[in-house]
C-alpha cells in the first residue's frame, strides 16, 4: 500500500527563458565581434561594431545643407524685421510684409526638418554599436569581422540566451486538459543528467488546443542556479494531477492482461486463486489495483501465466519489495 500520484507525462525539451538573435539595423560591414560562444553578457554590453556603408557621408551632407538653411534663415529674419519696420512707416505694403513673414516661416520649417534628419542619422550611427538586449550567455556566434550585416545582410551576428531558469512545454491531451491547473507540481527527468529529478510548478497554460494534435501546452519553469541545465536537453516531464492515498500496488509482472480484462493470482493457503482486478495508474514497473485486491494478500509474480484457478502451489520465496512497489510475493 502506498500513495500513488496520478500524473500526465510527455517528452520535453528544455528551452531558455528568453532568447534573442542580435543583428544590425544599419547596413554595413562588421568591424569587430567582441564576444564568443559561452561568454556571459549583461544587458547593454557592447557585443560588436559595424562600419556603415554611407551613413557618415549622408550625415556630413545633411550638416552642410543645415548650414545653408541657417544662412537663408538669418537673411529671412532680417528681411522680416525690415519689412515690419517699413510697414509702420508706410513704405511697404501689408502684402509684401506677409510674403517676408511666409519666407521666414518656410526657412524655419526647413531648419527643423534638417535637424530632425540629422538626429535620425546620428541615431543610426549610434546603432552601429551592437549591444546585448538581455542578460545571458552567447549561445551562438554566427558571423565574423568583414561580414555584411543589416537589412538584407547575412542575418544575426550572435544569439543571446537567458538560462538562469529554463522552461519546458508539456503537451497535455484533450482528455486531461481540464485537470491541469497553474501551480500544480511537475517533475522533469533528463537524458543528459540521469538519476536527477528536477521539480517545478505549472506557471502558464495555453488558452486553446492545437488543432492538429488536440493538446494544450502547460509551461513549467525550472530554476538553474548551478547551470547544470542546458537549453536543448531532452527528457520526460510529468504533472501531478491528483494523489490516491493508501492505494494497492503490485509489480507489473503480477497482472495478466487478455481480451477479457485484467487478473492476477493470489495465494490462499497452498492454492492459487485467480482474481479479476481493475487496474488504475500505470507506474511503468508497477500497477495500481483499484478493485479486487485486499491489503496483506500474497500475490504471485513469477510463473503466473502458467497457472490456473485452484492450482496447488508451494511458496518458494517471499520477499519485501521496495516501498515504491509494495508487497512482492513470489510462488511456484
Amino acid at each position: 500500500m502506498r500513495d500513488v500520484p496520478v500524473t500526465v507525462k510527455a517528452p520535453v525539451e528544455l528551452r531558455p527563458l528568453a532568447s534573442a538573435d542580435v543583428g544590425s539595423k544599419v547596413l554595413g560591414y562588421l568591424d569587430a565581434v567582441l564576444v564568443d560562444r559561452g561568454d556571459v553578457v549583461k544587458k547593454g554590453q557592447l557585443l560588436a561594431l559595424v562600419r556603415p556603408s554611407d551613413l557618415p557621408d549622408q550625415l556630413a551632407a545633411e550638416k552642410g545643407e543645415l548650414m545653408q538653411i541657417r544662412a537663408n534663415l538669418l537673411l529671412a529674419r532680417h528681411n522680416d524685421e525690415r519689412a515690419k519696420a517699413l510697414v509702420e512707416q508706410g513704405l511697404v505694403s501689408e502684402q509684401e510684409a506677409q510674403q517676408t513673414a511666409a519666407a521666414l516661416a518656410s526657412n524655419e520649417a526647413q531648419e527643423a526638418a534638417s535637424r530632425a534628419r540629422i538626429g535620425v542619422l546620428a541615431q543610426r550611427l549610434g546603432e552601429t554599436k551592437i549591444e546585448a538586449p538581455i542578460d545571458g550567455q552567447i549561445s551562438m556566434r554566427w558571423l565574423d569581422s568583414g561580414a555584411l550585416v543589416g537589412p538584407g545582410g547575412a542575418g544575426p551576428i550572435v544569439t543571446v540566451v537567458q538560462s538562469s531558469a529554463l522552461r519546458v512545454l508539456i503537451s497535455v491531451n484533450e482528455r486531461e486538459a481540464g485537470r491541469v491547473r497553474v501551480g500544480q507540481r511537475a517533475t522533469v527527468e533528463l537524458d543528459g543528467l540521469p538519476g536527477r529529478v528536477f521539480s517545478g510548478q505549472v506557471t502558464r497554460l495555453s488558452p486553446s488546443l492545437h488543432p492538429a494534435t488536440r493538446t494544450i501546452d502547460a509551461e513549467v519553469q525550472l530554476a538553474n542556479p548551478d547551470g547544470a541545465l542546458k537549453p536543448g536537453m531532452y527528457g520526460r516531464a510529468g504533472i501531478v494531477l491528483e494523489l490516491h492515498p493508501g492505494a494497492a500496488v503490485v509489480p507489473v509482472e503480477a497482472v495478466i492482461f487478455n481480451e477479457f480484462g485484467s487478473a492476477l493470482f493470489v495465494v490462499e493457503g497452498d492454492v492459487a486463486r485467480r482474481r479479476e482486478v481493475k487496474v488504475g495508474v500505470d507506474g511503468g514497473d508497477w500497477l495500481e489495483i483499484v478493485e479486487g485486491l485486499a491489503p496483506g494478500e500474497s500475490v504471485i509474480v513469477a510463473g503466473a501465466d502458467g497457472l490456473s484457478d485452484g492450482a496447488r502451489v508451494r511458496i518458494a520465496q517471499t520477499q519485501s519489495a521496495p516501498p515504491a512497489v509494495g508487497a512482492d510475493s513470489r510462488a511456484r
